[in-house]
């Protein structure tokens, strides 16, 4: 049986006991905890439970792939408004007023109920039983993984958190205080190190990636360290803060290079699929036993939670709640920025299969171009769904979600190595290569090309590499901030929109510029298709393998210049086409670039007001003129950029005192 199909069972036996205020998680439950510990069957039940808690929407169900996935080059969401908001996390424009509760309360909840769970099974007579220790272990194990997650992730939201391993119910204070992020990761990392030799390989689990394994706690072990060596931003005053690393930090990048090490030589895992079919997969719910990319994913329940699939491909319309076809609606509001495709390998086998630019109408079906901010990430879509889920579904399409991939451990380990080496060594070219073999599968000679001379260099190709992998599993940020570079990144992002928006219009004073910084020549940019030629609403047409779009039925939309200019005279050669301008971001009626070229990165970066020239940058609160692309500015040369979000208000009332707001919140 899938582990999805009974998850939910977990939760009616799952007792948190004496859950505090400030956590606002509860679960009653009919059972003791002497009854359910008693007896590993139960204990599985329990376990569920902890499984559960982390299907919710407000976490790994939505939330972290939509409203706490931040812009960058890669992720991306417009906006078109010119006043501040509280809860525009993807712009980096909140306050301390900004709603984010819920994603702490689920986390915390999480938390709790696998703090109560490890407690229990910890000081359980089963573990006295030779015939069900191993089996108590793998549990406890899981139970400890998915904690290590929650907490690792809320570093990521919030920096310093509450930080305990004890159950409330164990508390003399239930305002746990907040504890150093190295100093909590470190306490993770030592928790798992612990926990990891007693538990099974995926391929020894009956429900595979569907349950944390040994090889996931390897991985996490790896995550952990990586996140713990790289820079974040710290408080400092009433500042928004300063990015610092530790200075243990190469210690912690040699832990990360010896866990995936072990992953990478002691477990089953391979890229033996071809890469869209690891999310097609996903898609039709088939399980991965733990021999391919997948390392952990999360096991949404069909029907029931998930919007994997929902906020992705392209845009799919209903009308009164049901579409023509039996794919029913999705939003696609997790998005890519229009520039993405354009920085792939026209050879790399990712770039087409995530980029799409067609949405579908609520009225016949009809595949329509869009020419839009963004661009749909395909990388999951019902539209991959055999049969579809059906002409009335939204959400909660129960695909599951890849926490952890084995293409991930091969970058980790490169990037490890080549920071631990002070250049790349021939271990970290292996590993980065495996990930290309996949991408240039059909083009073997482009796999070893790539930069790779010294550290500087190779870094870059593993982050790069990493960009083009992970589009919309909420990697991109984190992987700039790690090597502090996030803030230059969103300098480009924000240049790149308003740039092209202005020579939409007529010229731009910034294009050359931009160009230079993202080709190499100040002509870099001018292969964009200005304008795209396309037959709309064609069967699939060869445009991707069956397996990839099982329906061949489905329209798309065929498009001739998808990714360089066309002549008039080279289109006038092509028959059955119709013309629409990209790109088209110039307001003539105002004489300025549209809002969202300028206010979707509102938080760092925009001008001084709508439609004014002046572009300003925000420095602790305050704004001051933007550096100008010509001086082609580096991370250093930025002001730092406030990522991080504030503690929820109702939680810094409620512990009276003892929680304080940095960063300028």
């Amino acid at each position: 049986m899938k582990l999805h199909n009974y998850l939910i069972a977990g939760l009616s036996v799952m007792t948190l006991g004496s859950c505090s205020d400030y956590l606002d998680v509860e679960a009653p439950s009919k059972n003791t905890l002497e009854y359910v510990f008693g007896d590993p069957t139960e204990m599985s039940r329990a376990l569920n439970g902890v499984y559960a808690s982390i299907l919710s929407d407000n976490t790994y169900g939505k939330a972290l792939l939509a409203s706490y996935q931040l812009n960058s080059d890669v992720d991306f969401k417009a906006f078109s408004s010119e006043l501040n908001g509280t809860s525009n996390y993807q712009r980096f424009d909140c306050d301390d007023q900004g709603g984010q509760k819920s994603a702490w309360t689920q986390f915390y909840q999480a938390i709790e109920r696998a703090n109560i769970f490890i407690d229990q099974a910890e000081n359980s007579p089963v573990l006295e039983d030779e015939n069900s220790i191993d089996e108590v272990n793998q549990m406890i194990g899981e139970a400890k993984v998915i904690r290590a997650m929650c907490y690792h992730d809320l570093t990521w939201m919030f920096g310093d958190v509450p930080f305990t391993f004890s159950a409330s119910y164990d508390a003399e204070d239930l305002i746990y205080d907040v504890v150093d992020r190295t100093e909590m990761l470190q306490a993770l990392i030592d928790d798992l190190k612990e926990i990891a030799p007693k538990m099974q390989y995926a391929t020894e689990l009956s429900d595979g990636v569907q349950r944390i394994s040994k090889d996931m706690a390897w991985a996490m072990i790896a995550r952990l360290a990586m996140t713990a060596g790289g820079y974040s931003l710290r408080p400092d005053g009433n500042t928004y803060g300063k990015m610092e690393r530790p200075d243990t930090y190469r210690d912690f990048y040699a832990t990360a290079a010896q866990y995936c090490d072990s992953v990478i030589n002691r477990t089953s895992h391979s890229l033996t699929k071809d890469y869209y079919q690891v999310f097609v997969d996903e898609c039709n719910f088939r399980i991965d036993n733990g021999n391919d990319d997948v390392i952990f994913e999360i096991p949404f329940a069909k029907e029931s939670s998930g919007q994997i699939g929902y906020i992705h491909g392209p845009k799919m319309d209903n009308s009164d709640g049901v579409t023509v076809h039996n794919y029913g609606k999705a939003d696609a509001s997790a998005s890519l920025s229009s520039f993405y495709c354009f920085m792939f390998d026209e050879d790399d086998v990712r770039r087409d299969y995530i980029n799409q630019l067609w949405s579908y109408t609520a009225a016949d079906n009809k595949a329509t171009l869009q020419s839009g901010y963004v661009v749909y990430n395909g990388k999951w879509s019902k539209l991959w769904v055999d049969g579809g889920l059906g002409s009335q579904t939204e959400g909660s399409t129960g695909i599951n979600y890849p926490y952890m991939r084995y293409a991930d451990v091969l970058l980790m380990y490169a990037e490890a190595l080549n920071e631990i080496n002070d250049g790349p060594t021939a271990e970290a070219k292996a590993a980065i290569e495996t990930v290309r073999e996949r991408a240039f599968r059909s083009t073997p000679e482009k796999i070893t090309d790539y930069p790779q001379g010294n550290k500087e260099e190779f870094l870059t190709a593993v982050l790069d590499e990493r960009k083009f992998e992970f589009a919309g599993e909420n990697m991109r940020w984190r992987d700039l901030v790690r090597n502090n570079l996030y803030n230059e990144c969103i300098y480009w992002s924000f240049f790149r929109y308003y740039a092209i928006g202005e020579e939409s219009g007529s010229s731009s004073d910034y294009i050359d510029y931009v160009a230079t910084y993202d080709k190499g020549d100040d002509n870099g940019w001018s292969k964009l298709p200005r304008a795209m030629y396309y037959n709309d609403n064609v069967t699939n047409n060869g445009l991707y393998t069956p397996a990839q779009f099982p329906n061949q039925s489905v329209k798309v939309v065929e498009i001739f210049n998808r990714y360089e200019y066309m002549s008039s005279t080279d289109a006038a050669l092509i028959t059955n086409k119709s013309k629409k301008d990209f790109f088209d971001w110039f307001d003539e009626g105002t004489g300025y670039v549209k809002a969202q070229c300028q206010f979707s990165f509102f938080g760092y970066i925009r001008p001084s007001a709508l439609n004014s020239t002046q572009l300003v940058i925000v420095k602790d609160g305050t704004t001051i003129s933007a550096p100008h692309p010509s001086t082609y500015p580096k991370a250093a040369d930025l002001p730092v950029l406030r990522y991080l979000l504030p503690y929820p208000a109702n939680v810094v009332s409620r512990a009276h005192g003892k929680y304080v707001q940095h960063y300028g919140y």
